[in-house]
């Protein structure tokens, strides 16, 4: 075996896995969590960062276009699995990771990769016409560019990337900055002098210069940016984002719209995927083992995951009988210390989603993680009261696409039946 073939054998040998659990399938998501922590293996954070895609339990209609996309996206060698039982989970890992390394050593061939411009049913020669790109400039493939999804997400998250990794636009001019990447094309700089050969010398100029009719519209089914007054009546820059329904620790069907103007969120409305074909929410217990999992959750999206992996393991702790009950309260408790005690966090998430108390959410971010600490600690802790998806739709809005991430993980959101109403989440 030559030394590339050992590199990427080693390489693989702990594959980064990216899970879809689909609504109900909590406690499989748990046995898969559980797995994935004993063999060292890495949570991927996005497609571009995914070895293994691997789906709990059978998606709805919606729910599975979206993750055809999402796994569009994801980069080769690359291996995607099913699991329904929790029984098939070992055998499934070691199946996608044999796999995976046979897939890296040219074994088995490449699958055709569909644009997700043609998944999501756009027409794209009909986007290019009349923006005089025609598919160039290297950077700024339009066309279904950037590995499958360049602009409208892109490879982080989905298009739904937002949040921390995902959202290649950002916020405003500051996330857009489409110098990094584009090769000549240094957006962020101003435009100034730029001369963009292919179209003739075309000089964009600065924004004040710069053809209006290129903003706002698709190009290749992917939304660009137009303009309008924000709150204190300047022209900004407005792109609808998407952020959802796949996500690190983000809940699974869970699709918010937004118009992203500056660095904020404006106009945002959240709904589920497949609302019409939804089991009945069970709403989780008070348990220390429900409260662990809602802490290593938002840890993740916190970017703590340390300790969201000990979290999660003095969760699994608690699933199982005998001697590691008492070895899992005291790995509880420790985590509960860590977090409480955290001056990072508390400067992060300090002061976010302060508005939740005015509508009994039970207070900030910071507040409720606190309440979950409480819980996975042992100590009985009241439940605040079900929230509407209206009222998490008004706190995040205003809030940059960061902040709006930590409050969605801040809330216990359970998926709701369309015919079920009002649609609810558990602070």
């Amino acid at each position: 075996m030559d030394v590339i073939a050992r590199l990427r054998n080693w390489a693989l040998a702990r594959p980064r896995v990216l899970l879809v659990d689909v609504p109900g399938t909590t406690m499989l998501r748990w046995s898969v969590e559980a797995e994935v922590d004993r063999r060292g293996w890495r949570r991927a954070v996005s497609p571009a960062d995914t070895d293994l895609l691997v789906v709990l339990g059978l998606p709805g209609p919606d729910l599975a276009e979206a993750v055809d996309v999402l796994w569009s996206q994801v980069p080769e060698p690359r291996h995607r699995m099913d699991v329904h039982h929790s029984g098939e989970v070992v055998v499934a890992l070691d199946t996608g990771r044999d796999t995976l390394i046979r897939r890296a050593g040219g074994e088995i061939d490449a699958d055709d990769r569909p644009s997700p411009a043609s998944l999501l049913g756009k027409d794209q020669d009909a986007d290019h016409e009349g923006m005089g790109h025609g598919g160039g400039h290297e950077g700024m493939g339009h066309g279904g560019g950037h590995e499958g999804m360049g602009h409208g997400g892109g490879h982080e998250g989905m298009g739904h990337g937002g949040g921390h990794e995902g959202m290649g636009h950002g916020g405003g001019h500051e996330g857009m900055d489409h110098g990094s990447g584009h090769e000549g094309m240094d957006h962020g700089s101003g435009h100034e002098g730029m001369d963009h050969g292919m179209h003739g010398g075309m000089d964009h100029g600065m924004h004040g210069g710069m053809d209006r009719g290129m903003h706002g519209g698709e190009v290749a089914g992917l939304p660009m940016a137009s303009t309008g007054p924000d709150r204190d009546g300047l022209q900004l820059d407005v792109l609808k984002v998407v952020l959802g329904p796949v996500l690190p620790g983000w809940p699974t069907g869970l699709v918010l719209r937004a118009d992203l103007q500056g660095d904020v969120l404006t106009s945002a409305e959240l709904a589920w995927l497949d609302a019409d074909t939804l089991p009945a929410a069970q709403p989780h217990s008070g348990s220390q083992p429900a409260a662990l999992d809602r802490l290593a959750r938002f840890l993740d999206v916190a970017g703590w995951p340390t300790a969201a992996r000990d979290a999660r393991c003095a969760r699994d702790g608690f699933t199982v009988d005998g001697f590691a009950q008492g070895a899992a309260q005291r790995l509880a408790e420790a985590v509960a210390r860590r977090v409480r005690r955290s001056r990072v966090l508390s400067w992060t998430a300090g002061g976010v989603g302060q508005a939740a108390s005015e509508r009994g959410s039970g207070g900030g971010v910071l507040d409720r993680v606190r309440r979950w600490c409480d819980t996975a600690s042992g100590q009985p802790v009241d439940e605040p009261p079900a929230i509407a998806l209206d009222d998490v739709a008004a706190l995040v809005e205003g809030a940059e696409i960061g902040s709006a991430r930590l409050i969605v993980a801040s809330l216990d959101l359970l998926p709701v039946p369309a015919a079920s109403a009002p649609e609810h989440a558990h602070a």
